[in-house]
């Protein structure tokens, strides 16, 4: 496809062959990021940290509670689950080296008991697809009372409170991820910004997406016959339309200068020779990918090994800016 879907018209169909999509393009995402020597204590993939991440809800407790019973007391995380879904946070989108030291510098007590507390809250109720939308306001006044206790720990802005809430109450709660923001606010004008909008990352954005993901939800839920369509399914449609295309795997219509450049890197351009080997959803398979990947690493490795031109040995720009 030319262009993604619209949050605002989506079909129940396209939404859920996209979410589908899901595990292939998580193994590829997992693949590019994975060192090839990982520290110790680094060596987890994505793909496996994305498996335990959905888990950590049930082994937690049951997940989001019946209409008027949150069960919120059955949920708690120790430190290490809570620095372990951080991690996952990171890998899964853009790296802040800074984000994780920032967390584990909050004491294990303060920790565990802000976000606790966080979690001891009623959280929103899920949509049924039948109630009125101006209970919406309901449900962001109970995120939002959530979020900014949460922000009191050093370390934590509204997108990684968010990583933290969606793991426990992934129903109602969709993560701030910046593929899924970027898709829901998309409206098809160029003002919108596509896959190139600037992002702020704070209360004022994430209620107009919260709210955005509420009525996408409700929609699907009616379409399916009342069979709910939950928060966190959103957003990783979300994000598998913007790993699509930072990867070059489709062909959105717009694309900024880092797409161009990763597809450059990848040798996804439409008509290379690994642009055509595909698998039958159209994604290049993940063994292609890391071959492809290795191979450009070694061609950058070779071109930045050999001597320059005498002509451009001193020419300015030249120099290492690492």
């Amino acid at each position: 496809m030319s262009s993604p879907p619209l949050c605002s018209n989506i079909s129940l169909d396209d939404f859920e062959k996209i979410l589908s999509q899901y595990p292939d393009v998580l193994k590829l995402v997992s693949v590019k990021k994975q060192p090839k020597k990982p520290k110790d204590g680094e060596s987890k993939t994505l793909e496996e940290i994305d498996k335990w991440r959905d888990s950590v809800s049930e082994r937690s407790g049951q997940q989001g509670g019946s209409k008027g019973k949150a069960k919120s007391d059955e949920k708690t995380l120790d430190s290490s689950t809570i620095m372990e879904i951080v991690n996952w946070k990171l890998k899964r989108g853009q790296f802040r080296p800074t984000i994780l030291p920032l967390v584990a510098s909050n004491s294990t007590k303060e920790l565990e008991s802000i976000v606790n507390k966080a979690l001891s809250m009623p959280p929103p109720e899920q949509v049924t697809g039948q109630e009125a939308a101006e209970e919406d306001g309901d449900a962001l006044v109970q995120v939002s009372a959530m979020i900014k206790h949460l922000t009191k720990l050093k370390g934590i802005g509204p997108a990684t409170a968010t990583a933290v809430l969606s793991t426990m109450f992934s129903d109602t709660i969709p993560m701030f991820s910046d593929e899924a923001f970027r898709w829901v606010m998309m409206d098809g004008s160029k003002s919108s910004g596509g896959w190139n909008r600037k992002i702020a990352y704070n209360a004022k954005e994430y209620a107009e997406f919260f709210g955005r993901v509420r009525t996408l939800c409700r929609r699907l839920t009616f379409e399916n016959k009342g069979i709910a369509i939950g928060a966190g399914s959103v957003e990783k449609v979300g994000w598998v339309l913007g790993q699509q295309a930072a990867l070059g795997l489709t062909n959105p219509a717009e694309k900024s200068p880092l797409v161009v450049e990763k597809q450059r890197d990848h040798g996804l351009f439409k008509g290379s020779e690994s642009s055509k080997q595909g698998t039958s959803s159209g994604l290049e398979t993940t063994e292609n990918l890391s071959k492809t990947i290795a191979k450009r690493k070694e061609m950058s490795v070779s071109a930045s090994e050999a001597p320059l031109r005498r002509s451009k040995r001193n020419r300015p720009g030249t120099q290492d800016r690492n």
